[in-house]
């Protein structure tokens, strides 16, 4: 990672629901180019920081400055242009039940105008080969393919536009080992083809080893520690070291 730029820099990040701070003046480095994945216990706030770069919801202080610009306070299109260059993987798919496979991976594209109707299909026809899934399963709907299956769409309409920045929000979860490390190596791959900087959020170590070049760990509200991959399993700090082992002091304790 030497040598390399920010992509994004976040610096004081604050955000609280009521009573409850979640985000207490967290700083993070995200480097173009590279795979960071943040890890966390349930409640630590790792959604909550993607939502705050992608402007789903609105910092309550702090910068977040996306190659250069400040984006915090963005809205309307000035956050829609920045967006333009974004794909994520949601959680749960977030997938439209309504619309066909194909129509869902293409949506980015239909949305914004990119391309007609007829080359859109086809385009989403390829996305669909490269994450696993055949032709056969373009006019196919959400609820008649797997959970695994969905995530892989979800993951075809997330590069659709060739984004610079990729954003993935717990990608395993809900699906059994086997297909979380297919999953996994789909987004390794799909990073490295587009030539993408990549932020993943996880409470999933092994996904986070396959996936990342670093990692970085959200513990009440703050980066606690960020490393080398392949240094967290000599981190030097209690709470990853509970947390990679799956201990109770590295729980979270927000909702």
């Amino acid at each position: 990672m030497i040598g390399r730029s920010p992509k994004i820099v976040i610096r004081g990040l604050e955000k609280s629901f009521g009573a409850k701070a979640v985000l207490q003046g967290l700083d993070l480095d995200v480097l173009e180019g590279e795979s960071l994945v943040v890890i966390g216990a349930s409640g630590s706030g790792k959604s909550v920081l993607i939502k705050n770069i992608v402007g789903i919801l609105a910092p309550d202080a702090g910068s977040i400055r996306y190659d250069g610009m400040e984006i915090a306070s963005l809205a309307g299109n000035a956050r829609d242009r920045i967006n333009r260059g974004i794909g994520m993987l949601f959680q749960n798919g977030a997938l439209f039940d309504s619309l066909p496979l194909w129509e869902n991976v293409a949506f980015p594209l239909l949305s914004t105008r990119t391309m007609a109707r007829s080359g859109a299909r086809a385009r989403s026809i390829e996305l669909l080969r490269e994450v696993g899934l055949g032709p056969e399963t373009a006019d196919r709907y959400p609820a008649d393919i797997s959970v695994g299956a969905q995530k892989r769409v979800g993951l075809a309409r997330a590069i659709a536009t060739a984004p610079e920045m990729l954003f993935f929000d717990e990608p395993t979860t809900g699906i059994d080992p086997i297909m979380g490390a297919v999953i996994d190596r789909l987004i390794v791959k799909c990073v490295r083809d587009l030539g993408a900087t990549a932020l993943t959020i996880t409470h999933d170590m092994d996904s986070a080893r396959r996936i990342g070049d670093r990692i970085a760990m959200i513990h009440d509200g703050k980066v606690v520690w960020i490393g080398n991959v392949e240094d967290i399993a000599r981190s030097g700090n209690a709470v990853v070291d509970a947390f990679v082992r799956g201990a109770p002091a590295a729980r979270g304790t927000g909702v």
